[in-house]
């Protein structure tokens, strides 16, 4: 797994050294829960399709199980690419720009999308809440549960957005930009 989260959160020093190790934490269980999850979802399709196409036979639980462990997996990885700097963004008028200004610019739009994040998270709370009584066609599970992926994704995506705000910098070293 340290090579999926390949940068040292936990090497930051002074203030904000609580909510680097907090970020690790969260970034670590994301990492181990996508892999959990995408093995999930490989076992159940694969058995889906054998038991479908070799014995006339199908899991009925199989498409809602795989749809909501992709729907996680998803969210789960947003914040990891947040992380990364792995998400596409828009540099052509910002990298004419001097350096400072586009500090000042990137800390900017990372306060205002932490600000976005932190508004579907809650509204994500709030739909999942009145949603909750609400039932999987084929599983014994509340359909909030894909509202609740959307809610912890935003969380978590927008901690690191927050982390880029008060820093200015990624995390990311050169040499894992370049692979």
């Amino acid at each position: 797994m340290s090579r999926l989260l390949p940068l040292n959160l936990t090497d930051h020093r002074g203030p904000l050294r609580p909510m680097a190790l907090l970020l690790h934490a969260l970034d670590t269980a994301a990492g181990w829960a996508i892999v959990v999850m995408l093995g999930a979802m490989v076992v159940v399709v694969s058995l889906q399709v054998a038991l479908r196409y070799g014995l006339n036979n199908s899991l009925g639980f199989a498409d809602e199980l795989s749809r909501l462990t992709f729907v996680w997996s998803i969210f789960l990885g947003i914040p990891l690419g947040i992380r990364l700097g792995a998400h596409i963004g828009m540099e052509l008028l910002v990298a004419r720009m001097p350096a400072t200004l586009q500090n000042v610019l990137a800390r900017a739009m990372a306060a205002l999308a932490a600000a976005m994040m932190a508004l579907v998270a809650w509204q994500s709370a709030v739909v999942a809440i009145d949603q909750w009584d609400e039932k999987m066609a084929s599983m014994e599970a509340s359909a909030a549960w894909f509202i609740v992926a959307v809610g912890v994704g935003c969380t978590h995506a927008g901690l690191h957005l927050v982390w880029l705000a008060l820093t200015g910098k990624p995390t990311m070293t050169e040499s894992v930009a370049t692979e």
